[in-house]
């Protein structure tokens, strides 16, 4: 599958400075199409950034799209982060960090650094998610939030030789939703970060940390305690210091 992703892979000095340059050109012009409120263009740019994924036979259009699903988010993303805000230094920031992620940890496929892809795909489209579709309905939210831990959660484990992939992800969209559905009948945020990205975020990467550890064969009970402890306390103080008043739907 491998040689089908990156069938055009540069070959010689001049079109790995052709390679490079017109990844970074992308982010360029999102943020010069941002600049100048064409947003949907952008957007669209980088849907079709990944015309690669159908220059195969269409068997391969799934596992391909499946394949890129979290660079697609994390483009998308990207975009909606900068529309929200007006300021240039912003901007440049996402145009920088999307450069990191397309130049640098997009290409690597240890197994690290997919659990880093997945979890950072993950936390990011959650809040652009939110921030994107204001005024959502409650079933909205959870058919988003459950199509996005789904996705990130099998790019998670593609990083692993797991035979319950489907199965494990498809219990992390499903517990992603139904706490989307609870979270959903209040509106909370913590510096523009809704509490339900905040939430499925932190599990999300104590999760997924302590079954690195499991397959790797160093968790320890110990450090599943710790876990525990951390998480539960951590859990508490965001919803004991949240104003559950004047928030319910």
């Amino acid at each position: 599958m491998k040689k089908y992703l990156q069938f055009i892979k540069p070959a010689s000095n001049a079109s790995h400075i052709a390679y490079y340059g017109l990844n970074i050109g992308l982010p360029l012009l999102i943020l010069a199409l941002v600049r100048i409120d064409l947003v949907i263009i952008a957007a669209i740019f980088v849907l079709l950034a990944k015309w690669r994924m159908f220059a195969v036979q269409p068997r391969y259009w799934i596992p391909n799209l499946r394949a890129n699903a979290v660079d697609i988010f994390i483009g998308l993303s990207v975009v909606i982060f900068m529309a929200g805000t007006n300021t240039f230094a912003v901007q440049l920031f996402w145009t920088i960090a999307y450069v990191g992620w397309i130049i640098y940890l997009k290409p690597k496929s240890q197994q690290v650094t997919v659990m880093a892809q997945a979890l950072i795909a993950q936390a990011l489209s959650l809040v652009a998610f939110y921030q994107a579709v204001n005024n959502h309905s409650i079933v909205a939210a959870v058919v988003g939030v459950a199509i996005i831990t789904y996705v990130c959660a099998r790019h998670f484990f593609g990083a692993f030789d797991e035979p319950l992939t489907r199965q494990y992800s498809a219990i992390w969209a499903w517990f992603a939703a139904c706490l989307t559905w609870v979270l959903e009948h209040w509106v909370l945020y913590y510096l523009a970060i809704p509490q339900t990205a905040l939430v499925l975020s932190l599990v999300g990467y104590s999760l997924a940390f302590l079954y690195y550890l499991h397959v790797n064969h160093r968790l320890k009970s110990s450090i599943i305690r710790q876990f525990i402890i951390l998480v539960t306390v951590l859990l508490f103080i965001i919803v004991a210091f949240s104003d559950w008043q004047d928030k319910a739907l």
